[in-house]
């Protein structure tokens, strides 16, 4: 009887050892469903962290996508790499929308609706400024509407009128810059002596002469070559009511200036040259300083030049001056036809006696110090001609005799007819 009792007890360990070992492996293969074995509580924190940052990793990478195609349709520059500035023009009462078509128009924008929306959205429509700005198609649609709201406008522009230009090409340029309307408008003021007689000194002494009939353009070499700053809604009158007046500065200090001149001695000391005695006029002055700056393109050969005219004038030969005789044509070369040379017109000096009607450019403040201040050797040496060398150097030969004169124009003539098939304006 006692054995079988304890038989029955080993059994029951045995058992009992089966179950702790059945349930071991469960346990085990429980754990391993997640992978951290007895750590499974650690997985079941972590398991929604890690979706929820995926997914939102995913909404981002949308929102990025459609972002950037937003910025680069709308919102970016048109063209990154094109950086170089352009003058864009806001106008005095101009809307937001009229302002976004001209930037879209200008290529400066994507859309202009766009950039009305951002206006309005920040609330920037009344600090929008009119003006003159410079843009590009670099800048984006936010940097846009920063600078034509930060007061950074121009009120003024800046032009630059070249010595030598006619009035048409003072006319063509201003309409080129934007200046003026049409070079029809400036081109009739010009020849409006009554609107400007009292602004220049010039004009009005050829007015007093009565010197201005049959002149091409009456303001022809009184508008003064220089840069200026005028305003952006400057008229074509008040343009020109402005270079007047610096033409006024001009012969103030040349025409109106002691006109002893000094030499620097070896010592140091100065010693007065004897001027050129002429009995020329202010006007004429100007004339024949508007020829000096056509026929020389160098400011050290201006009183050379000088000296050949008045030489000439002195003897009473025709001025001869090519410049004159293709004046009314508009044209510019080195080889004048026939037509040119023989034209029955009173700019043409190789048909007319003494100098020109009138001016034909506008002539810088070095040229008309030259017309008065002739260089006196080529005065007392007597040259009487000079013609171009090389047109691309702007070399001039001078010479005091006929046959001299000719063998330069021999020698150069065929640098001028290949620079004229080249060159030739008109």
């Amino acid at each position: 009887m006692a054995d079988r009792k304890r038989r029955a007890r080993r059994r029951g360990a045995s058992r009992q050892a089966v179950q702790t070992e059945r349930y071991n492996i469960k346990t085990l293969h429980e754990d391993r469903e997640y992978g951290l074995y007895w750590y499974a509580w650690i997985w079941k924190i972590l398991r929604p962290v890690l979706i929820f940052l995926c997914s939102l990793l995913i909404v981002i990478g949308m929102v990025s996508v459609v972002y950037n195609k937003v910025y680069d349709n709308f919102l970016g520059p048109v063209d990154a790499n094109h950086t170089e500035k352009v003058k864009f023009e806001i106008e005095s009462g101009q809307s937001v929308t009229s302002i976004g078509a001209s930037l879209e128009k200008q290529n400066l924008i994507h859309s202009g609706s766009i950039f009305k929306y951002m206006v309005q959205f920040e609330g920037l429509s009344n600090k929008l400024s009119y003006g003159s700005f410079e843009l590009s198609p670099s800048m984006t649609v936010q940097e846009i509407v920063s600078e034509l709201t930060s007061g950074s406008q121009t009120s003024e522009r800046t032009i630059t009128i070249v010595p030598g230009w006619t009035c048409e090409d003072v006319a063509e340029y201003l309409l080129e810059e934007g200046a003026i309307d049409s070079t029809e408008e400036f081109l009739n003021l010009c020849n409006d002596v009554d609107r400007f007689v009292g602004d220049s000194y010039a004009l009005k002494s050829a007015q007093d002469a009565g010197t201005l009939a049959g002149r091409k353009y009456a303001l022809e070499g009184y508008l003064a070559p220089d840069t200026y700053r005028v305003f952006m809604s400057a008229s074509a009158e008040s343009i020109i009511a402005t270079l007047l007046e610096q033409h006024n500065k001009v012969i103030d200090s040349v025409y109106y200036a002691d006109n002893v001149q000094y030499r620097i001695e070896e010592d140091g000391s100065y010693t007065a040259v004897e001027g050129y005695e002429s009995d020329l006029t202010m006007d004429q002055y100007i004339i024949l300083a508007s020829m000096i700056e056509k026929e020389a393109a160098k400011s050290e050969d201006y009183a050379r030049v000088s000296a050949v005219f008045h030489n000439r004038l002195k003897q009473g030969w025709r001025l001869e001056s090519d410049p004159t005789a293709t004046y009314t044509f508009g044209l510019s070369h080195y080889i004048l036809s026939q037509e040119e040379l023989t034209d029955q017109n009173l700019y043409n000096t190789y048909v007319v006696s003494g100098l020109p009607i009138g001016p034909i450019c506008n002539p810088s403040t070095a040229a008309l110090q030259a017309a008065m201040h002739p260089d006196m050797e080529y005065i007392e040496q007597g040259y009487m001609y000079f013609c171009a060398t090389d047109p691309g150097t702007g070399e001039l030969a001078f010479a005091i005799t006929r046959e001299e004169h000719e063998q330069n124009v021999a020698r150069y003539q065929q640098m001028w007819a290949e620079y004229d098939a080249r060159n030739t304006v008109g």
